[in-house]
């Protein structure tokens, strides 16, 4: 199984009795493994495989003095090129029958320093700039000053790399979902004998996650023990590598989200927005002003997969509950799926026109940017007067909860912005449960793709970060010389179109909605249709709402508003002339708008649209993007910052 960008998953693992007997074999075929997993057949680091040498032979040893020999070590696993290598994983069964696994952080230092402000490598941008001797909180708790020749910087504390480490495990796999299936994890410095050192280990940069030195034995051992049974641990290793997520596209999980079974695991924040909207949607009826919750996040932050997974929590506990969404696309792609429950999907014309006060007990109220000032009664006619959307949703929902993304503003009719949408729920006299997700996911997980993305859109580009052989960069950007270059790339990461699409600015007309005439026509020798309407015949042509979702997409080109919302692997963007790169910013050119953005009459409104539109665009693919400019000036600008050429 191949993952992205040409690694393959490491699958070096074997019983803690062979890996005591037969360490030097072993060692071997890790290296091989390790070799075949890297793109370029990348060879192992000396350091490395002395590690897999002395430091994953040392806590086997342990756990065979212990009686632990049929657990299984799986060796610098990765099942995702997405994720780091882990050191160790342990897969076994738990003293009371239940899986068991342990996410193990092996160092081999022998000394250790506290951080400190005096040697700056590897602090924050704050900390080097303050010039007090000072630490921020954040590198006083989560760094270590290593002062070995290898480093020579500060790096993060060994726990803070195991809790990175448990959320990728439970990212890519899905028993993680599972409550009761026992994952901790721990680091192990099994050289750090001298006494100095020992303050390490009292550190707790992250709760529940123990750092143990070669000064702790019995407490080592004591974890173990307390976490894993004599048994044999074969299934939990088949489990670790049957139970890895087949997908991560949201729509094709819907039915299982909406039914309580999902593969997609929740982390951090998004856990905290699911479980207080349970409790408060579990205490409808009492006494106490009315919660309004106000979920905020950028494109891939998980805000449809919170609002999703908060509804079916509600329906499978038996409560009334709806989902209203600004976006008709994503909103008619998710009803489709969710099987059983499509009823709970619902229009906001008939939220506003068919339910009374508090008549739900919970409303999930998924891209808010993108509602109207009030709910409509056709395609573009607005009620003049009455309440707002917002006071509908409020209104109708004891629990009322409202998704949202200020940079996604596209239309002149899209009049929520975050603030705006605050300042509505204040004047109803409710309460406001702010929730922020900070962590951008989609990208596989690539932070440095959506900084990139927004910086670039802002009109502030920063330079695209080439892979170095520290760090590789997960998520594969390209731009291309032309459409019909995109158009080959793309059919080679996905032969069959299933989840590769092509997507452009609306600046081209659309003359025919059968998803056949080539209307799109950025180059004189290609040129493919827009995606079709809701309405039309043509065979193996999806209808525009389900573009992004269902076979036979690929051969149209959509636009942002059948792409918003939702998302697929692969993606290619073309820019055309409405937006191109000038003297160093984004100048719009309103001839060439073509959609509703066109009624927008101020010039830096229409240019912030048009730019929003494009990070849309951009931020739908999870494995890759290729860009693609009509205009020369702006394909310079993209080369100028790093993006390799097709």
């Amino acid at each position: 199984m191949a993952v992205g960008g040409g690694w393959k998953p490491m699958e070096a693992f074997w019983p803690v009795q062979r890996l005591v007997r037969d360490r030097h074999q072993l060692v071997r075929k890790i290296s091989e493994c390790y070799t075949a997993t890297h793109p370029k057949d990348k060879k192992p680091k000396p350091s490395e495989v002395k590690a897999w040498r002395e430091s994953v032979y040392e806590l086997a040893t342990i756990l065979d003095n212990l009686g632990l020999s049929q657990v299984r070590m799986f060796i610098e696993y990765l099942a995702d090129g997405a994720m780091n290598h882990i050191d160790v994983v342990l897969a076994g069964q738990h003293p009371s029958g239940r899986l068991s696994y342990a996410v193990i952080e092996l160092k081999q230092w022998s000394s250790i320093e506290r951080p400190t402000a005096s040697k700056s490598a590897g602090l924050c941008a704050s900390c080097k700039a303050r010039g007090d001797n000072m630490l921020c909180q954040a590198c006083a708790r989560d760094l270590v000053y290593a002062p070995f020749s290898a480093y020579e910087k500060h790096v993060k504390h060994p726990a803070v790399q195991v809790s990175a480490n448990m959320d990728d495990l439970r990212r890519h796999h899905s028993m993680f979902d599972d409550r009761y299936v026992n994952l901790v994890g721990a680091a192990y410095l099994h050289n750090l004998m001298h006494p100095d050192y020992q303050w390490i280990s009292q550190v707790s940069p992250r709760p529940g996650i123990p750092t143990f030195t070669a000064r702790q034995p019995l407490a080592l051992e004591k974890f173990l023990v307390a976490n894993f049974s004599t048994a044999s641990g074969a299934e939990a290793a088949q489990e670790l590598l049957e139970r890895r997520r087949t997908s991560s596209l949201l729509a094709e999980d819907v039915g299982a989200i909406v039914n309580g079974h999902t593969r997609f695991s929740l982390i951090e924040r998004q856990l905290r927005a699911v479980r207080e909207i349970a409790d408060a949607t579990a205490a409808v009826g009492t006494s106490g002003v009315k919660k309004v919750f106000v979920i905020e996040g950028r494109a891939g932050s998980g805000k449809s997969l919170v609002a999703l997974t908060a509804l079916g929590e509600a329906l499978q506990a038996g409560y009334s509950a709806g989902f209203v969404s600004g976006g008709i696309a994503s909103r008619d792609t998710f009803k489709r799926a969710a099987k059983g429950h499509q009823k709970a999907f619902m229009t906001l014309k008939r939220v506003a026109d068919k339910l009374g006060p508090d008549e739900l007990d919970l409303v999930v109220c998924d891209e808010a940017h993108r509602l109207s000032e009030r709910p409509m009664t056709g395609s573009f006619s607005m009620r003049p007067t009455g309440p707002s959307t917002v006071a509908t949703v409020v209104t109708r929902a004891r629990v009322p909860v409202f998704f949202i993304d200020g940079d996604q503003r596209l239309f002149s009719e899209e009049v929520w912005s975050p603030e705006r949408l605050k300042s509505e729920i204040q004047s109803l006299g409710v309460e406001i449960v702010p929730i922020v997700l900070d962590r951008v996911l989609r990208n596989v997980g690539s932070s440095t793709y959506d900084t990139w993305v927004r910086r670039l859109m802002a009109g502030d580009p920063i330079m695209w970060r080439p892979d170095d052989a520290a760090e590789p960069e997960p998520f594969e950007l390209y731009y291309a010389e032309s459409a019909a270059e995109m158009e080959s790339y793309l059919l080679s990461r996905d032969p069959a179109g299933a989840s590769a699409r092509i997507s452009a600015g609306m600046c081209w007309d659309w003359t025919d909605d059968t998803g056949t005439y080539p209307d799109v026509n950025p180059d004189p020798d290609w040129a493919r249709p827009w995606n079709a309407g809701d309405q039309h015949s043509t065979q193996g042509v999806p209808r525009r709402k389900f573009w992004a979702t269902d076979p036979g997409g690929f051969g149209q080109i959509g636009c942002v508003h059948t792409a918003q919302g939702l998302e697929y692997e692969w993606g290619g963007v073309i820019m055309g002339p409405d937006l191109t790169w000038e003297d160093g910013a984004w100048v719009a050119h309103r001839e060439h708008v073509k959609s509703k953005a066109s009624r927008i009459a101020e010039d830096f409104e229409l240019t912030r649209s048009l730019r929003n539109a494009y990070g849309v665009l951009m931020t739908r693919s999870i494995r890759g993007t290729v860009l693609y400019s009509v205009d020369p000036a702006t394909r310079k600008l993209f080369a100028d910052l790093g993006v390799k050429a097709l």
